[in-house]
């Protein structure tokens, strides 16, 4: 799988190299054949975006968008991540991205069952990296 990591607002460029890193590291132990956007933001573009998808007028950490079924192409999703929020509330930056991408994959949390399994996924990539 490759995960590419793109920058789209400027203070989030100094995080490019170390996300870069961990998504090469982490796009080894994943489905072969397809692809994730990986887009680093800032806080005003992660809460537009929140506000607009989730209903939400607040920033968050990371959004996950899964690809429309039928849509052509390899690409699986899109994740965005906000860097600096997720260092602001002292949250592991490599977590959160295996968080958004095990979103894409079809992982979730909203039933306690569906939380415990995408935990234990969670710690077993990060024990990988």
């Amino acid at each position: 799988m490759k995960l590419e990591v793109i920058v789209l607002d400027k203070p989030v460029k100094k995080f490019e190299v170390k996300i870069k890193k961990v998504a090469g590291k982490l796009s080894r132990f994943l489905p072969k054949k397809s692809s994730i956007e990986v887009y680093l933001i800032n806080g005003r573009r992660m809460r537009a975006l929140n506000k607009r998808f989730r209903g939400k007028n607040k920033s968050t950490n990371i959004l996950s968008f899964m690809k429309p079924k039928n849509f052509p192409g390899e690409n699986l999703g899109e994740v965005y991540l906000d860097p600096i929020y997720i260092r602001n509330h002292q949250e592991n930056l490599d977590l959160m991205l295996i968080h958004g991408v095990l979103h894409i994959l079809g992982y979730d949390h909203k039933k306690k069952s569906d939380r415990i399994k995408m935990e234990k996924k969670e710690s077993k990539l990060l024990s990988l990296l």
